[in-house]
C-alpha cells in the first residue's frame, strides 16, 4: 500500500555492441558432420534502476543480459539466432492482472531487435556467425528490454521468448532451441504535488480571508499513479475553524473533485479509477457568511492522506 500525505493549515481553512566472444577450438579429426547445440544461460527476473521492478513514471531505459552459449563439434559450418515471442496476442507483451507490457530481446542496448514473427527470422534479427573444423564454442549475450513511457497499473507481468539457432550452410536448419522465461514486477505508484504549494512541499497555509460576506478557496492537486486513487480527511477540530480566544467555532464544508469530504477521518473517499497519466484534482474550501462571529482569527489543521489500492 502507498500513501502520500499532505498536510495543510491555514488563516481560515485549508491544507552490446554485440561481439561473439572468443571461440576455443581444439584439434579433432575431421568429422563429415557439423554439429551445433545451445544454452540459455538464465531466466529474466526485472530488477530495474532501483532494483524495484518497472517504474511507469521513469523515462530511462534499462536492460537485463541473457547469455546464450552455442557449442560446435566436426565439420566446420556456419549458423545463426534468431527469436520470436511467446506470448498470446501474437505480439511481444508480457502478460499482466489487467493489461499487457511491450518486451524486446536485441543484439546490443541500441538494438537491433532479434525478434521475428518469422520462423527462421530475417536478415535484421539474425545473428551469424560461423565455426572451423574442431570442437570450440562461443557466447552471445542478448539483451531484454522493457522500453520506458508504458503506463500499466502495478502487478506481475510475465512471457517467454524462443530462442532457435539455425546451420545455415545451404539453406536453414534448425539444430536447437531453447527459451527464455521473462518476469516484471510493476509496482503500484503514487505522486501528489499541489501547484499551490511549490514542488516538493508537503504542506501549505490558505487564507480565507474575511469571514464576513463568507469564503470560497481552492487547493489544487496533481496527482499521479497507475492505480485507482483513494483519500482520507483529518482535522484537527472535526470540521470547525477554532477561534483563538475561545468564541464559538465556525463549521466550514470541503468538496474534493465536488464530491463532499467527511473531516472525520474515519474512511476513505474514492477519488479517481486508473486510466489517466496525470489528474488535476480541485479541492474546495467554503465558508459561509458569519456576520455574527466573533473578531479574531479562526484556523484549522487539515491533513489528507491519499492512496494507491
Amino acid at each position: 500500500m502507498i500513501l502520500d500525505r499532505f498536510a495543510a493549515f491555514w488563516c481560515a481553512a485549508g491544507t552490446i555492441t554485440f561481439s561473439p566472444g572468443m571461440a576455443v577450438a581444439q584439434d579433432l579429426p575431421d568429422d563429415a558432420e557439423c554439429r551445433l547445440e545451445m544454452r540459455v544461460e538464465n531466466d529474466v527476473e526485472w530488477r530495474g534502476l532501483y532494483g524495484r521492478g518497472y517504474e511507469v513514471f521513469d523515462q530511462g531505459d534499462e536492460f537485463e543480459v541473457v547469455p546464450i552459449t552455442i557449442r560446435h563439434e566436426g565439420a566446420g559450418c556456419r549458423y545463426f539466432i534468431t527469436a520470436s515471442w511467446l506470448t498470446t496476442g501474437g505480439e511481444n507483451f508480457l502478460a499482466g492482472p489487467q493489461d499487457r507490457l511491450r518486451f524486446d530481446l536485441l543484439r546490443d542496448p541500441n538494438g537491433p531487435s532479434v525478434l521475428s514473427p518469422d520462423f527462421a527470422g530475417n536478415q535484421l534479427s539474425r545473428i551469424a556467425g560461423a565455426f572451423r573444423t574442431g570442437a570450440s564454442a562461443v557466447s552471445i549475450p542478448l539483451y531484454v528490454s522493457v522500453p520506458a513511457g508504458q503506463f500499466v497499473r502495478g502487478g506481475s507481468y510475465q512471457g517467454q521468448a524462443v530462442i532457435r539457432l539455425f546451420r545455415d550452410d545451404n539453406g536453414p536448419e534448425l539444430a536447437d532451441e531453447g527459451s527464455v522465461g521473462i518476469a516484471v514486477p510493476v509496482a503500484s505508484v503514487l505522486k501528489v504535488e499541489s501547484p499551490d504549494a511549490g514542488p516538493g512541499v508537503k504542506d501549505l497555509t490558505v487564507d480565507l480571508g474575511d469571514l464576513t460576506q463568507g469564503s470560497r478557496h481552492t487547493v489544487t492537486f496533481a496527482i499521479r499513479s497507475n492505480a485507482n486513487v483513494t483519500a482520507r480527511f483529518e482535522s484537527a477540530n472535526n470540521g470547525a475553524l477554532k477561534h483563538s480566544a475561545g468564541a464559538p467555532p465556525i463549521k466550514y464544508d470541503v468538496a474534493l473533485a465536488g464530491v463532499p469530504v467527511d473531516l472525520t477521518g474515519t474512511g476513505w473517499q474514492s477519488l479517481a479509477v486508473f486510466g489517466q497519466n496525470e489528474m488535476s484534482v480541485p479541492l474546495d474550501f467554503v465558508v459561509g457568511p458569519q456576520q455574527h462571529a466573533g473578531a479574531g482569527y479562526y484556523s484549522d489543521m487539515v491533513t489528507v492522506t491519499f492512496r494507491a489500492d
